[in-house]
C-alpha cells in the first residue's frame, strides 16, 4: 500500500520502508536530494536497532556498511592494550561517523571502535551501495566532506584536551556540561565512575578520587551510580584556577 508523505519526500514510500524513511529524513543529504537518489537510499537501507553496548564498529576490521542514526547515540572510542577506553565523540541523530565513512568509502579498516551508547534507531546501508549513490548526489558528497572535516577537528581537540588539560578541569567541565543538559535546580548525573572515566580519558580510580575532592569542596554530592550538583559556582572556580 502506498503512503502519502509531505512535499519534498519520496512519494512512493511503502509501509515496510517507514522506519528507513523516518531515519533518513534526519539527514539533509536525503531531504535535499533528487527523487531518484532518495528512492535508492530507501531501497538500500536496512533498519538496525542495537541494544546499549552492542558493538557497531571494530578497530582493524573493514566496514561493510554505512551507519546512520535516527535516535539515540553511538559512542566512538579507542581502546589501549590495557583495555582502558577513551571516547572520541558521540554520533547522534542526523550525524555521521568519519571513522565509519572513511573506512566504508575508501575500503579501509576502521581505526576506532563504536558501540551503541543508548537504544538506537539506526540504519545500515551497504558500503558499495553508498559509494555508488554518492557518485550521483552532490548533496551526499558535500555531506561526507563536511561531516568528516568537522569530526576530525573534534578528534584533534580531544587529543589536545587529553594531553594538555588537567584532570580536575576536564572532570569539572564534563560535569558542568552534563548538569546543564539535565536541567532543574538540583540536576543529577546518573553514571558510574568508570563511565565518566571513559568519557574524559582517565582511570576510574582517578575519577573517584577527584569526585571525593569535589564533594569535600561542596560542589557535588555522591551516591551509588549518581552525582548530584550542590553548587555550580564551585565547579566554575575549579575551571578558573
Amino acid at each position: 500500500m502506498d503512503v502519502r508523505v509531505s512535499s519534498g519526500d519520496v512519494d512512493d514510500v511503502r509501509s515496510g520502508l517507514r522506519p528507513a524513511h523516518r531515519v533518513l529524513r534526519c539527514y539533509d543529504f536525503y531531504t535535499r536530494a533528487e527523487r531518484m537518489v532518495r528512492s535508492e537510499l530507501l531501497e538500500a537501507a536496512e533498519p538496525l536497532r542495537p541494544a546499549p553496548g552492542d558493538p557497531l564498529l571494530e578497530a582493524g576490521r573493514p566496514c561493510s556498511d554505512v551507519l546512520l542514526v535516527g535516535s539515540g547515540s553511538m559512542r566512538v572510542y579507542v581502546a589501549g592494550d590495557s583495555g582502558r577506553e577513551v571516547t572520541l565523540y558521540h554520533v547522534r541523530s542526523g550525524e555521521t561517523c568519519p571513522v565509519n565513512l572513511s573506512a566504508a568509502m575508501l575500503r579501509l579498516d576502521a581505526f576506532a571502535n563504536a558501540a551503541a551508547a543508548q537504544s538506537l534507531e539506526a540504519l545500515r546501508i551497504p558500503a558499495a551501495c553508498f559509494r555508488s549513490i554518492s557518485n550521483k548526489s552532490v548533496e551526499l558528497r558535500d555531506h561526507i566532506y563536511t561531516a568528516t572535516a568537522a569530526r576530525f577537528g573534534e578528534v584533534v581537540g580531544k587529543v589536545r584536551e587529553l594531553t594538555t588539560r588537567r584532570i580536575d578541569h576536564r572532570l569539572a567541565e564534563y560535569l558542568s556540561r552534563k548538569f546543564r543538559g539535565a536541567g532543574g535546580e538540583r540536576p543529577v548525573l546518573r553514571s558510574t565512575h568508570q563511565a565518566i572515566a571513559i568519557e574524559i580519558g582517565t582511570a576510574r580510580e582517578v575519577v573517584s578520587r577527584r569526585l571525593q575532592e569535589f564533594e569535600a569542596m561542596g560542589a557535588v554530592r555522591l551516591g551509588r551510580g549518581r552525582v548530584a550538583l550542590v553548587d555550580a559556582r564551585v565547579l566554575d572556580d575549579i575551571l578558573n584556577h
